[in-house]
């Protein structure tokens, strides 16, 4: 077995393991949305045993009014953040699962080994996708948190990383490449 091909295996093992952690992270999201509603008081004891602050990928939530008391909302707003990023970062590493399975020539629905084909396209476009949506729902999260907390009076600390933005930029610009090699690969097919 080539050296490339152990690597290609090893990358989609472990793309497949984050996936799955990641879909166990969206239900986590769930389940803890669900609890900062019916049981306030795991929650309030949950936040201020831990930390008043939440974040997942990129943005933070201090949950904590200048008081002392837990901002439920702000909680809330935490959690369905989480679950959206989680569910957006399993699809990410499910798409570069089949990407890599694909390449491996291993993939079931793949036409061929190469990387330069329509479906591979479409999923780094999706990666790229994914990455710029996570930084713009926590700045919506944030802003929507902020928002309601200030209009009942609760002064509320957010911030927003927007290194997602750059990094489905670049996947973006990738696709561009990878949609020339895919026609270039059709041409030399249709002169065979």
């Amino acid at each position: 077995m080539k050296k490339g091909n152990k690597l290609n295996k090893t990358l989609s093992i472990i793309s497949k393991i984050m996936e799955i952690v990641h879909w166990i992270g969206t239900g986590l999201g769930a389940i803890m949305i669900l609890v900062s509603i019916f049981n306030k008081e795991f929650v309030s004891d949950f936040i201020l045993e831990e930390g008043a602050e939440l974040n997942a990928y990129g943005f933070n939530i201090y949950a904590l009014t200048q008081s002392g008391e837990v901002n439920y909302f702000a909680v809330i707003m935490a959690f369905v953040g989480m679950m959206i990023t989680c569910a957006l970062m399993a699809l990410v590493f499910r798409n570069l699962d089949i990407i890599l399975t694909t390449i491996r020539g291993s993939y079931i629905h793949a036409k061929s080994s190469s990387p330069f084909q329509k479906d591979i396209v479409r999923r780094v476009r999706e990666i790229g996708i994914f990455a710029i949506a996570m930084p713009v729902i926590g700045f919506v999260i944030t802003a929507v948190t902020t928002g309601v907390s200030l209009a009942n009076g609760i002064e509320s600390e957010v911030s927003v990383s927007l290194e997602g933005v750059i990094i489905g930029l670049v996947c973006l610009c990738l696709t561009q490449i990878f949609t020339y090699g895919a026609q270039l690969e059709e041409e030399v097919d249709g002169l065979l």
